[in-house]
């Protein structure tokens, strides 16, 4: 039998070996923790350059960049660190209150409404609304140009548009979710103008030399701030010393200068930071009602008039449709089914860009006399409400063919015994009982195309769901305002529901 020799260690050897062991062990714990660093979630644009454009690499550039990059290095973060989040200028404040990012740098405007939600670091730009047309527009020369039913695109949810609804009643207001979607629409011809801040504009500008211009003065006085949680006054005091120290040290100048100088613009004076910045005892009591209630009852109205007008065409197309899909021609049934896999699998918001943007400002197809005052909001109505009914229609379509099946093979057998043509037969013997049938289901299709209306507000029309995001952005009345709109589309379902429940069963075909 073979005895295992094991070596015998020595006290002292026994000792070196346990202090290399923990040597090692504290090396590689020491590697962990340099390699796992902090972490800073900063909210910005992707889509404004010389102020916050996200390059073919994926990287962003800009003033807004470099000041939120500069701001981030006082705080003891490396450029590495940052984690960049896209910040529509409708989604602001959630992302804060949310704390999905530590602060905003993204051209954001201080005012009163906003200071009453969110708290402000700054300002470190002060800027003007100006507009932006293309370069052989001659015909708009200045903001007063505008007042004679001229076409106007801006942000929804913005202060230059809120501005333009309130100080100009005689413009065309066009309002999309991104500056660059207006952009497009003035570079087609269907928008005659773009308004925002005027460093906004410039970036635009420079990116296409030629295509664009800037008219008129600066009409308002705009301060950028970065935004924060409201009450954070440590952080808000943190963000003030760095923006200080940017402005001594001449990187602010220097960042400018490197931006948004090729644009044409002269770098101003950096702003004084505002003492009274972060709204303490700014907070303003708004009448919701007194103030909204006859803009609520319109933006209603509408979304009323949207589903009427769906709702008839979805009906209409759906019943083709469903014809189309049990007619004994094979091409007909093939399009009737590609329509509805195609449609139905769709996601609405991509239908309703498509008519806007596809049919309305690239085939120039309005639906509207594009001399008309209303031109811009009527064809907004007409597009959404055709979007509404493509889509709506695939449903329709799908509930009927179901209540076609419920009729008894042998009440078709017959009718073709008779002599009926397929036509007949559809409209005498399966329709009738079809649409008895599913009187249920159709109600519930209805009430989803009550609330896809909301979707409409994505191209501009003033129906509930935009007049919301209005009065969220101008109100800290969070609660209140989503009370409010629920309410109202519970006003407006839940009637739809117990009248076709009450049909459904006064109108049931007895088998």
């Amino acid at each position: 039998m073979e005895r295992s020799i094991r070596p015998q260690l020595t006290p002292q050897a026994f000792r070196r070996l346990a202090a290399v062991t923990v040597l090692i062990a504290a090396l590689l714990t020491l590697s962990a923790c340099g390699g796992t660093s902090k972490k800073i979630t900063i909210g910005t644009k992707f889509d404004q350059p010389g102020l916050a454009a996200k390059k073919p690499d994926g990287t962003l550039a800009g003033f807004d960049i470099d000041v939120a990059t500069y701001v981030a290095g006082q705080l003891g973060y490396q450029p590495g660190d940052i984690e960049w989040k896209e910040a529509p200028s409708g989604q602001r404040e959630n992302l804060i209150q949310n704390r999905q990012v530590d602060f905003i740098v993204a051209t954001y405007s201080i005012t009163d409404a906003r200071k009453q939600k969110v708290s402000f670091g700054g300002p470190y730009l002060v800027t003007g609304q100006s507009l932006l047309v293309r370069a052989d527009n001659n015909e708009i020369t200045s903001v007063e140009s505008l007042q004679n039913h001229k076409k106007l695109c801006s942000v929804s949810g913005s202060t230059p548009a809120q501005r333009i609804k309130d100080k100009y009643p005689g413009v065309q207001l066009q309002q999309y979710d991104t500056y660059s979607a207006c952009l497009e629409a003035v570079k087609t011809g269907a928008i005659d103008a773009l308004s925002t801040d005027e460093v906004i504009l410039a970036g635009y500008a420079a990116q296409t030399p030629g295509a664009f211009k800037l008219v008129g003065k600066p009409f308002s006085v705009e301060k950028y701030g970065i935004g924060l949680l409201k009450g954070d006054k440590e952080l808000r005091q943190k963000i003030n010393d760095a923006i200080e120290k940017m402005q001594k040290t001449g990187e602010w100048q220097a960042a400018f200068d490197r931006n948004l100088g090729p644009a044409g613009l002269s770098a101003p004076a950096p702003p004084p930071l505002d003492a009274d910045i972060n709204g303490a005892g700014g907070s303003k009591r708004v009448d919701l009602w007194g103030t909204y209630g006859g803009k609520i009852l319109a933006a209603f109205w509408t979304t009323i008039q949207l589903t009427l007008l769906a709702g008839v065409g979805a009906l209409i197309l759906g019943t083709m449709l469903a014809a189309m899909r049990l007619s004994p021609v094979p091409v007909l049934r093939w399009l009737g089914t590609a329509y509805v896999n195609v449609v139905r699998n769709t996601p609405l918001t991509l239908i309703i860009l498509f008519c806007s943007f596809g049919i309305g400002n690239t085939l120039r197809i309005t639906l509207v006399d594009p001399h008309s005052p209303t031109a811009v909001v009527d064809s907004n109505f007409r597009l959404a409400a055709l979007g509404l009914t493509v889509y709506t229609a695939s449903f329709v379509c799908e509930t009927l063919r179901s209540g076609i099946n419920t009729v008894p093979l042998g009440q078709a057998e017959a009718a073709r015994s008779l002599g009926l043509s397929f036509g007949q037969n559809l409209r005498m013997i399966l329709l009738p009982q079809a649409f008895r049938a599913v009187l249920n289901p159709l109600g519930s299709v209805l009430i989803a195309l009550v609330k896809n209306t909301t979707i409409a507000s994505a191209i501009g029309v003033a129906e509930a769901a935009l007049l919301m995001k209005e009065m969220i952005e101008n109100t800290a009345a969070l609660l209140a305002v989503g009370s409010i709109f629920a309410a109202g589309f519970v006003v407006l379902t839940l009637p739809l529901g117990l009248l076709f429940s009450w049909l459904g069963k006064r109108y049931a075909v007895v088998r």
